[in-house]
């Protein structure tokens, strides 16, 4: 059957009924019914989805940094800054001293947020979710699920768990990504890097997070000279084993020695014996993370197998190492063991990966473990 074509006439009429439905649908998205047109992003990237706040109309009031931050600052921006006693008042009342806490808020003005918002939304909300809950459109597809912003936890900022980490932290972290996940590394402006830092600070509950005074922030945990650069690599890797076996990373992590020459390495008696699952990693039900009110269990990686989230080399895997990772059951290890040792575990794990990881002969050398007398 040979098509029909549209007369003149009707097709002027299809047109205009075309943009009248067009011009009803803009009209409902824009509000409709009278009501003012709901403000949208201006992002030349995106449309907002239907219905999604977009404009942040609130300020809001987080723990700052410290006082040693606003001293810096203060000294740095004289005219900025007076005296009152021992404390500094701003006069752009972005830094307020509180007698109450004995702490500085920083008060994140709304038009600041609403930019932060909207290019969370642009950019973060399919994993993380719109309300930052770690349950976006992608997120019930991956395993870990992303990051629920609403905890104030994160695992690779390299600030010692016990503390938030600082804007600069949160920052290289989203520029770097998170190897082996979906979180890939975002080049994306600096400022814009810190107005999304500050709405995903803004999501903290009251009193948790950003918004308890009792919270600190910490800085990138410190890092001192390598003690073995320069020297044979064989020299730290059998350091790093020697350290990594003798302060059990292995009741974690999997054990890369046999049984016999753990107890050789650990100084024990040779009679000895561990339970089936040495060589392999345990899984950590009780991690504090949780996405819609379920607690993500956590499998510490095997460094012959996985890929390290955010340790490509040994100065990144000293830093993980000596901060450890908040929630997870990884403690911070720097002034627990002596920074020679974590530098030289460091170089053990990373050593294990560039040998093992997706080579042919990982299988013999893992099963060769296993089936020591």
């Amino acid at each position: 059957m040979k098509p029909r074509h549209l007369r003149p006439a009707a097709a002027l009429l299809l047109v205009a009924g075309l943009t009248g439905s067009l011009q009803a649908v803009q009209h409902a998205e824009e509000g409709g019914h009278g009501q003012a047109a709901a403000p949208v992003a201006t992002s030349p990237f995106a449309r907002p989805p239907l219905h999604v706040p977009m404009v942040i109309t609130e300020p809001a009031r987080l723990v700052s940094p410290g006082e040693e931050y606003v001293d810096a600052l203060a000294e740095k921006d004289v005219g900025r800054f007076r005296k009152d006693g021992e404390h500094w008042v701003d006069s752009r009342g972005e830094f307020t001293w509180d007698d109450d806490e004995e702490i500085y808020w920083q008060t994140v003005p709304a038009d600041v947020l609403t930019r932060g918002r909207q290019d969370f939304v642009q950019f973060c909300s399919s994993c993380h979710g719109l309300d930052g809950d770690g349950y976006g459109r992608s997120a019930q597809h991956l395993r870990p699920p992303p990051r629920s912003f609403l905890q104030s936890t994160f695992k690779f900022t390299k600030v010692p768990s016990d503390k938030l980490p600082n804007d600069a932290s949160l920052i290289k972290l989203v520029k770097h990504g998170l190897d082996g996940t979906p979180m890939y590394p975002w080049a994306i402006s600096e400022e814009r890097l810190g107005n999304i830092v500050q709405y995903i600070k803004s999501l903290s509950p009251e009193d948790t997070g950003w918004r308890d005074p009792a919270n600190e922030i910490g800085d990138i945990v410190e890092t001192g000279a390598d003690p073995w650069a320069g020297k044979p690599p064989a020299e730290a890797f059998a350091a790093g084993e020697l350290a990594y076996h003798k302060n059990q990373c292995y009741s974690c992590h999997p054990a890369y020695v046999t049984p016999e020459r753990l107890n050789e390495l650990r100084g024990v008696d040779a009679k000895t014996t561990y339970g089936a699952d040495l060589t392999f990693p345990k899984l950590k039900k009780d991690s504090s993370y949780e996405v819609q009110g379920y607690h993500v269990a956590i499998l510490p990686p095997d460094f012959t197998w996985n890929t390290m989230r955010y340790s490509r080399d040994p100065l990144e895997t000293y830093q993980t190492i000596a901060a450890g990772i908040g929630g997870a059951g990884m403690p911070t290890w720097k002034g627990a063991m002596p920074d020679q040792d974590i530098w030289a575990i460091a170089h053990y794990v990373r050593h294990l990966t560039d040998t093992w990881k997706d080579k042919p002969g990982r299988a013999a050398f893992m099963a060769g473990l296993r089936k020591a007398p």
